[in-house]
């Protein structure tokens, strides 16, 4: 029996989407709760923590057959743990330090960083109308991050080392993963356990763990622990959901899905938080937003367009007719 239909989706497949849109949302404001509410700011150890339970969770759907492991080199591996952990690191020290509303807006500007990188390393040009679209969303970013009264210099450091880390992760990602021929769970088999290990070890260099207030003079409550441990749990959800939902949509949807996961965490800093919501701020997310509409749609037309493009030729050579 075919699954039922709603909107042109299976029944399935916006479930995973829902699991992956509250699990994404959940992981942020998850973490800021930690560090806002229960002062556990200890965001290179809580990074670990997630690592520990990504890798306990990875392993609990190989028992489940979610996956099929690949044998990889360690040493293969490892570059793309560094990057990930680096990303990983930096973005939660950043939203440990700033706003949930300016830390989502810097990571707006990782498809900007990443077509700078693209260029300069890769010699790869955007259409003059695709980076009219960029420059949309940097001017959006710029104009609501200069009226943020929360803006401060190590929250700025940290956003700005998370944005460039980020961009580069995702350009080694894709041509390491390519290379080692594996999918996302695969390498995340590998990628977990090397990141909890090597974010353990630089807890000590980043976070406050032996001084006044530190991590080991920590006074765990039952709420606080309640709280991590969930912030645990979403870390694994959100690799296990952002898997499923690709595999089981388009990557236009999962796009679309990005852009109302940054809608409710902006809005929902402003609820939750009281962040500041003045309306330049406000102008300047909207812009942000509707820059990041246009971007996906000419890239979503201009793949469409080259998709077709090569079997209209194949077409016109062989007379109109059928393969």
């Amino acid at each position: 029996m075919a699954d039922a239909q709603i909107a042109g989706f299976s029944v399935r497949t916006i479930s995973l989407m829902v699991f992956n849109f509250v699990s994404a949302v959940g992981i942020v404001f998850m973490n800021k709760y930690v560090f806002h509410v229960y002062k556990y700011n200890f965001a290179a150890f809580v990074t670990c923590l997630h690592f520990v339970a990504t890798t306990v969770g990875v392993q609990g759907c190989r028992m489940f057959n979610m996956y099929e492991p690949k044998k990889l080199n360690h040493l293969d591996v490892l570059p793309i743990t560094v990057a990930f952990c680096a990303f990983v690191v930096c973005n939660n020290l950043s939203l440990q330090y700033n706003s949930v509303g300016f830390y989502q807006l810097m990571k707006v500007l990782t498809t900007p960083v990443v077509v700078v990188l693209q260029r300069q390393f890769y010699d790869i040009h955007v259409p003059p109308n695709l980076l009219a679209c960029l420059c949309v969303i940097c001017f959006g970013v710029t104009v609501s991050t200069v009226s943020d009264v929360s803006m401060n210099f190590l929250g700025t450091f940290w956003a700005v080392m998370g944005l460039v880390s980020t961009a580069f992760y995702q350009l080694l990602v894709k041509s390491r993963q390519e290379n080692l021929k594996c999918n996302a769970m695969q390498l995340l088999h590998y990628q977990a356990p090397q990141s909890a290990a090597v974010v353990f070890c630089l807890t000590p260099f980043l976070d406050n763990v032996t001084g006044e207030n530190g991590l080991l003079s920590y006074e765990y409550t039952t709420p606080a622990m309640t709280a991590i441990f969930a912030a645990c749990a979403l870390a694994f959800c959100v690799n296990l959901s952002t898997f499923l939902v690709i595999g089981n949509s388009s990557v236009v949807s999962y796009q679309v899905l990005g852009h109302f996961k940054l809608v409710l965490i902006l809005i929902s800093g402003v609820l939750l938080f009281g962040e500041d919501s003045n309306v330049i701020r406000l102008t300047g997310m909207v812009m942000s937003f509707c820059g990041i509409l246009a971007y996906t749609e000419l890239k979503r037309a201009k793949s469409k367009t080259e998709e077709t493009t090569p079997m209209k030729s194949a077409t016109e050579v062989g007379g109109g007719g059928k393969f």
